[in-house]
């Protein structure tokens, strides 16, 4: 997506590059992007619909994600957080329909169990302590928590293939854990055993239920 120096950038220009994957005219990133997001809402948010009335994101970014989920949704309350004030900053300035907070994930503002579903997208193969971020976010859950990573190896063979990060073997600036079901299954087995995989080329998608 270009490079961009994330810690000097100011809101628009750090909205602007999340927006890249978005905004991309290249037809078969739109295509994958199009069957990440119709998963979530045919598999998954369609199988549980009836048993939510509201859901929080966490790290919802440029607030693209909470727009489409919330499009799914029909009316059931939804709330976004994100860490980076700059990202709500822009949310707001843009005038987006999105109720957004501000709070850490290794540190949640929620009380125990007050959502009945927690989303997080494309967050924790970025974050250093992965068994902290998903206590917050199954201790927060009240049912059901749903998370999406890139699938390894698939990712980084697939950005070889294009061509990125050839010095980094295909490894994503910024992916500092590498997913897949198994290592899923490990993170996950303290919270739950209730847990089921979806597959959008090329993420991997899990719907675990709370124990």
């Amino acid at each position: 997506m270009g490079k961009l120096n994330e810690k000097k950038a100011n809101s628009d220009e750090l909205y602007n590059w999340c927006m890249k994957e978005y905004n991309s005219r290249n037809p078969i990133s739109r295509q994958l992007i199009k069957n990440f997001y119709s998963i979530i809402e045919k598999e998954i948010i369609s199988s549980i619909k009836s048993e939510i009335s509201d859901i929080l994101e966490i790290g919802c970014g440029a607030g693209e994600s909470s727009l489409r989920i919330q499009k799914m949704l029909n009316g059931i309350n939804y709330v976004a957080s994100e860490y980076d004030l700059r990202y709500i900053e822009a949310i707001n300035r843009k005038g987006l329909p999105i109720k957004v907070i501000q709070e850490n994930v290794y540190n949640l503002t929620q009380s125990n169990s007050s959502f009945d579903c927690v989303i997080m997208l494309e967050v924790l193969e970025h974050l250093e302590n992965i068994s902290l971020a998903l206590s917050e976010l199954f201790r927060v859950s009240k049912k059901y928590v749903i998370i999406s990573v890139p699938n390894e190896p698939l990712w980084r063979f697939c950005n070889l293939i294009r061509g990125k990060y050839i010095f980094q073997f295909g490894n994503t600036p910024g992916h500092i854990n590498h997913f897949n079901r198994r290592k899923l299954i490990m993170s996950v087995s303290p919270f739950t055993s209730d847990i089921h995989f979806f597959y959008a080329f090329p993420w991997i998608i899990m719907l675990a239920k709370k124990r």
